[in-house]
């Protein structure tokens, strides 16, 4: 497992996860580019890249991954309204997945180019590439505790229209990650703002409002430069929350398998994780039927089978 992290000067010094140092950006006739050459990325693995820039500009991107004259890229971000081709069918070296590249042999001299519509970044920008083993069998709870002294306002998706409810997991948890940064306590202001992350997440491709890139745009809208990492251990995200920095865990699990959630079991659910030891994490869970119930406390090895057996995939959204 391995995440690269790219920024311009300020962001390298305020994210809470080591940067390695400035984009090179490459003017072009297809727009301005960025390239990084990627180690061995073995067959199993998941490559997740993010982009995110403040001020928020509507400007459009894609990812590339390259390979020995191979080609697979990620839909357009914002996405256009018809939904691109799926990948054909049969065996396939990489396969595509809206936000990310699943890799199904392994590549050796692989690269991923960031194909921006307009200009390189005027102000401030993030750039990510996390690369891990998409399933991983067995996972350890965290060896110590660290986390936010107080948890984010506690919002429900549950009260949302009927045919919202069930799908607006991720707007909702960004709205309750940028309500505890405004540090506002109106439960009214939450709710719009809610309302307002759902709109923007909304993916008009897919129909679907979890797509991580908008989750990144959404947060932008708010000032928050953030980026989607993925993790196979406790140690960073300890880091982040000792930072002050609840994340946005994206987890999945069968029946039974997260005692006292509000789910039975999930495919794929997110929830603003803000606290952690070697017994039990905290999380509000924006699954919950009413905003009185969203804190959780669930077991450690629990929710950590649940968050990092299977892409591990979080939302970091500083200040």
């Amino acid at each position: 497992m391995e995440t690269l992290r790219f920024a311009d000067p300020v962001t390298s010094v305020s994210y809470p996860l080591p940067v390695r140092g400035s984009a090179r950006w490459i003017p072009s006739d297809a727009g301005t580019l960025w390239t990084l050459q990627l180690p061995l990325l073995p067959a199993g693995s998941i490559v997740t890249p993010s982009f995110a820039q403040l001020p928020d500009a509507d400007q459009h991107y894609r990812w590339h991954l390259r390979c020995s004259g191979r080609a697979w890229t990620l839909q357009t971000v914002p996405s256009v309204r018809q939904p691109r081709q799926p990948d054909r069918p049969g065996p396939a070296p990489v396969t595509t997945h809206i936000d990310c590249f699943h890799l199904h042999e392994t590549l050796t001299d692989a690269a991923l180019t960031l194909q921006l519509a307009d200009a390189a970044p005027m102000g401030r920008y993030l750039l990510t590439v996390s690369t891990r083993r998409l399933d991983i069998d067995a996972v350890a709870a965290p060896p110590s505790g660290a986390g936010l002294a107080q948890g984010p306002p506690a919002l429900t998706q549950m009260t949302a229209d009927a045919d919202l409810a069930g799908r607006i997991c991720s707007p909702t948890c960004v709205a309750m990650v940028m309500a505890h940064r405004e540090q506002t306590s109106a439960t009214d202001d939450w709710n719009a703002l809610r309302d307002q992350m759902v709109t923007q997440c909304l993916d008009p491709a897919t129909g679907m409002y979890g797509v991580w890139p908008l989750a990144l745009r959404a947060a932008a809208s708010q000032g928050s430069l953030g980026a989607v990492e993925l993790f196979d251990d406790w140690r960073e995200p300890l880091q982040v929350l000792a930072a002050g920095i609840p994340l946005v865990t994206s987890i999945r699990f069968a029946r039974g398998g997260l005692s006292g959630a509000p789910l039975e079991q999930t495919g794929g659910h997110l929830v603003v994780l803000y606290a952690a030891d070697s017994d039990y994490v905290w999380a509000n869970d924006p699954a919950a039927a009413s905003s009185e119930t969203v804190p959780r406390r669930y077991a450690a090895d629990e929710f950590s089978r649940a968050w990092l057996s299977h892409r591990g995939a979080a939302y970091i959204l500083p200040s």
